[in-house]
C-alpha cells in the first residue's frame, strides 16, 4: 500500500509521528499467525467492510476482532487518513485477558486512565 510507504518515510524523516498501526485491506479473515504487529486489517469489501482485525497493543499478543457491522452489538467504526492511520470509535475495552482499554486515533494507541494503572510499553 502506498500510503503505508509514505507514512513510513515521513516517519522517518520526523516530518510526522511514526504509527504504531496502519491499514491494510483484505477480502478474507487472515489467520491470527497472519496478523503483523502495527498492521490494522479492515476485513471484507471495501464498500461495506465487517471487521478490523489486529494484534493487541498490550503486548499479550492476542489477536483482536472488532465488528464493523452496523446492525450489530457491540461494533466500533473505523476511518483512516490518506497515510492509512486507522482510528477506531469507540474505545476498545479487554475486560478478560491482559484487561486493556485503549483508543486508537491517527494510527495512535492512547491508553485510557482506567487502565488497571499501568501503561503497556510502546
Amino acid at each position: 500500500m502506498l500510503q503505508t510507504s509514505i507514512a513510513k518515510v515521513l516517519a522517518w524523516l520526523g516530518i510526522i509521528e511514526r504509527p504504531q498501526f496502519l491499514v491494510k485491506a483484505a477480502f478474507d479473515m487472515p489467520a491470527p499467525d497472519e496478523l503483523m504487529p502495527g498492521q490494522a486489517v479492515i476485513v471484507g469489501p471495501a464498500e461495506k467492510p465487517k471487521w478490523v482485525t489486529f494484534p493487541c497493543p498490550s503486548g499479550c499478543g492476542t489477536p483482536l476482532l472488532l465488528s464493523l457491522n452496523p446492525d450489530r452489538r457491540p461494533r466500533w467504526s473505523v476511518t483512516y487518513d490518506w497515510l492509512g492511520r486507522p482510528s477506531i470509535t469507540p474505545s476498545v475495552h479487554r475486560t478478560d485477558g491482559c484487561r486493556c482499554h485503549f483508543w486508537m486515533k491517527r494510527g495512535k494507541v492512547e491508553w485510557c486512565k482506567d487502565n488497571g494503572g499501568i501503561l503497556p510499553e510502546n
